[in-house]
């Protein structure tokens, strides 16, 4: 049974930032990074587990085709995994 995603309104940020950024860069390469993130979303909610832990108990999930790092936790409880953040690798951690 698959996981619960809930995603914050800071990752929701990240998320409508980076496809206005692509969309600007060339047509519809924002909607293909959305459609990217709905894919990874799916295969975190499946195995969550499978990503390594980096901080405490945040774990992190790379993407391919695009810089970003998705950043979550797991709540065993409820069945369900919190996105953090949809994190620009090339951007500053606090910038």
């Amino acid at each position: 049974m698959s996981y619960s995603i809930l995603v914050t309104p800071t990752a929701t940020n990240d998320i409508a930032v980076a496809i206005e950024y692509y969309n600007a860069l060339s047509a519809d390469l924002g909607y293909r990074f959305a459609d990217l993130v709905a894919i990874y979303f799916e295969r975190i909610a499946i195995l969550p587990s499978a990503s390594a832990v980096r901080y405490k108990n945040v774990r992190c999930k790379p993407m391919k085709r695009f810089p970003y790092l998705i950043t979550f936790t797991i709540d065993e409880d409820n069945h369900s995994v919190s996105i953090l953040r949809v994190f620009n690798t090339y951007q500053e951690p606090l910038g």
